[in-house]
């Protein structure tokens, strides 16, 4: 039975959109909230993106040794809850446990393989709190970037893992450059912008660059320009691409 609209989560079920899973009472009642505000679309549009970028960031490596006992290791710490029927793992839970998973494989624990050899039933003691904590903590984050419109139709996500001294950019959809410009990423903290790195998209227009964590593990946005110079202290050009969601 599904719950009463006074009890619903609209986090949990934008999740459970992108997943498809909503039952008939839910997606009526989420599409009553998107036609009164479409903010709610970009939401479900940047959650969409961020799971698709997952297969970009996964190593064709084979897996370390120690993975599998590494994330079964985090789930068995968890007590299960007593049920009398299978345990399914919430929308947004699982929402989570996905970009978990790919953030600890992409920083450290390389493996195509284990990302679909895990089930639901390996991985289902995990709570939403627990998912969440392992984001965030020691101060992981993941940001949503987005293009401003009319200048790019480009979107990705920045993973930062300040613990393991990195970070992950990953774009897609970037128009190419003359050789003599380039595209920089600006870490914005308290109205200052410090250059974090240059970089230019492949000929797909996708862009996976590491970088360091430096700049970028206090700052509360950031956003990219088109720049002439290399390592300019302050950015020439306007905004192109800004975060428009942080976990």
């Amino acid at each position: 039975m599904s719950d009463t609209p006074e009890s619903y989560n609209l986090q949990e079920l934008l999740a459970g959109y992108v997943l498809g899973d909503l039952d008939e009472a839910e997606l009526a009642w989420l599409n009553q909230q998107l036609a009164v505000n479409s903010q709610l679309e970009e939401e479900i549009k940047q959650l969409q993106e961020t799971l698709a970028f997952m297969p970009y960031g996964l190593s064709p490596e084979a897996p370390s040794k120690d993975l599998r006992g590494r994330i079964l290791a985090s789930a068995a710490t968890v007590n299960p809850r007593p049920s009398s029927s299978p345990f399914k793992l919430n929308r947004l839970g699982w929402l989570i446990a996905a970009i978990t998973t790919f953030s600890t494989i992409l920083f450290g624990f390389n493996s195509y393989k284990l990302r679909y050899q895990l089930t639901l039933k390996e991985t289902g003691t995990l709570e939403q709190q627990e998912l969440t904590a392992l984001l965030r903590q020691p101060n992981n984050r993941l940001m949503s970037l987005k293009g401003m419109e009319e200048l790019t139709t480009a979107s990705g996500s920045l993973f930062i893992v300040p613990e393991q001294q990195k970070a992950m950019l990953v774009l897609q959809n970037l128009e190419p450059l003359p050789d003599k410009k380039f595209y920089r990423l600006w870490a914005v903290s308290q109205g200052q912008k410090t250059g974090c790195i240059n970089f230019k998209p492949d000929e797909k227009g996708l862009v996976k660059v590491e970088l360091s964590p430096r700049e970028l593990t206090n700052a509360q946005s950031v956003l990219i320009t088109i720049e002439s110079q290399p390592d300019t202290f302050q950015p020439t050009g306007n905004p192109i691409i800004t975060s428009y969601q942080s976990l």
